[in-house]
């Protein structure tokens, strides 16, 4: 009944009907730009032989690139296939024409073979072109937005749950159990404050981040036994103790809070080395949860009184059952409303990021980066007006179903 009133309230004006349509556009765009601008075509017959060169470029992805693809020559382009099959827009985001670099604008004469291998939207000093970026830079803004704000989810779910359901008094916990999770967190964080990046550069590719939790996780488990071990003989140490976790969690938000983020991200990213997409989604999700959290938490302190609460608990279901099953998934309304802000508001530190070329590679192309590369020139308008473009009306279309949902 809830989603059924949201999707009437999205399709209740125009102005949220389009933004909506919008969104669908965008996200088609992100999952299919390999096929939409790519300097291979998606099928070929070369040598006799039929080639799907998109899809092996994709492939690469997961098997690490091959020089040259599938083709002996160094470009498609230029390779004499008995007939192909090119994307829309005949170029990757990261390819250079040397032909028509230096600033080239849409309307220019451009140097150019066919009017199909025409740069529709001009191209930056290099001659990358700049339709071949949006479209590549679509992916990595919805990328960013999205898993950003699912690990934000996460550690907000987490943290707001267990403190508005708990509270001060809720949560016990035998003494030498609080106090080892307590030290062992504290030892953990300074692990991977100081020795997160040159462990982690140590292993390749996804898993040197499950590598160095996994070494997080031992520490707590370390510290479980070391504390522990006293309490077999100390019945004061293995006494129960009431945790004050809701007054913990405000005091952590608060402190997340007194930094502005996008300063706290300028501080925090240039010390990783060699950073990737990955690691800007991580450090934007680890900073972006705590408005998850206050809805949270404001919503389980109201849930909580609640009379099926008092029923489960006199059922005899355990607190964690009841807060997981029961409490939490009642509180996700004002989060789905907090979420498609959250995106809208990660997609542009994104921007920002890339803007003051801090965080993405050089190589990796987004919307942020082709506004960047206006400031060098700025009688190339093209390079602000495209990309400011697709970054305005992502944000407003987000912000327009974040108000519908609301």
């Amino acid at each position: 009944m809830r989603w059924s009133r949201i999707r009437n309230s999205i399709r209740s004006t125009r102005g949220r009907r389009w933004a909506l349509g919008y969104l669908k556009v965008l996200v088609i765009v992100a999952i299919f730009s390999s096929f939409l601008a790519n300097d291979r075509p998606i099928l070929a017959s070369y040598a006799g032989e039929i080639r799907f060169p998109v899809f092996r470029e994709i492939g690469e992805i997961f098997s690490g690139p091959r020089p040259y693809g599938d083709l002996p020559g160094r470009s498609w382009r230029k390779a004499e296939t008995d007939w192909a099959v090119w994307p829309p827009v005949r170029y990757s985001a990261g390819e250079l024409d040397f032909a028509n670099n230096n600033y080239v604008s849409p309307f220019e004469e451009q140097k150019i073979e066919t009017a199909l291998e025409r740069h529709w939207l001009g191209t930056d000093q290099l001659g990358r072109d700049t339709l071949a970026g949006l479209i590549r830079g679509c992916r990595i803004a919805l990328l960013v937005g999205m898993v950003a704000m699912g690990i934000a989810l996460l550690i907000g779910l987490l943290m707001g749950g267990l403190a508005g359901f708990f509270s001060n008094d809720g949560l016990r916990a035998h003494r030498h159990r609080a106090w080892s999770f307590a030290i062992g967190t504290v030892f953990g964080i300074i692990y991977l404050i100081n020795n997160f990046l040159p462990y982690a550069n140590g292993w390749s590719g996804w898993i040197k981040y499950p590598a160095a939790f996994i070494v997080f996780a031992g520490l707590l488990g370390l510290f479980q036994l070391l504390f522990g071990f006293p309490a077999s003989f100390w019945p004061w140490w293995r006494k129960e103790i009431s945790l004050p976790i809701d007054a913990i969690v405000l005091r952590i938000i608060e402190l997340f809070n007194s930094f502005p983020t996008l300063i706290l991200l300028i501080a925090v990213l240039p010390v990783i080395d060699s950073p990737t997409i990955l690691t800007v989604m991580l450090v934007i999700g680890l900073i972006r949860w705590t408005g998850i959290a206050r809805f949270v938490r404001a919503e389980l302190l109201r849930i909580r009184q609640l009379p099926y609460i008092d029923a489960a608990r006199i059922s005899g279901f355990g607190q964690l059952r009841i807060l997981f099953r029961h409490a939490l998934p009642n509180a996700l309304g004002p989060v789905v409303v907090a979420l498609s802000f959250g995106v809208a508001g990660a997609i542009l530190l994104e921007a920002y990021l890339s803007f003051l070329s801090i965080g993405l590679p050089e190589d990796q192309v987004s919307w942020g980066s082709l506004l960047q590369q206006s400031r060098a020139q700025p009688a190339a308008w093209w390079l602000a007006v495209f990309p400011g473009l697709a970054i305005f009306f992502t944000v407003l279309s987000l912000n327009v179903i974040g108000e519908a949902v609301r």
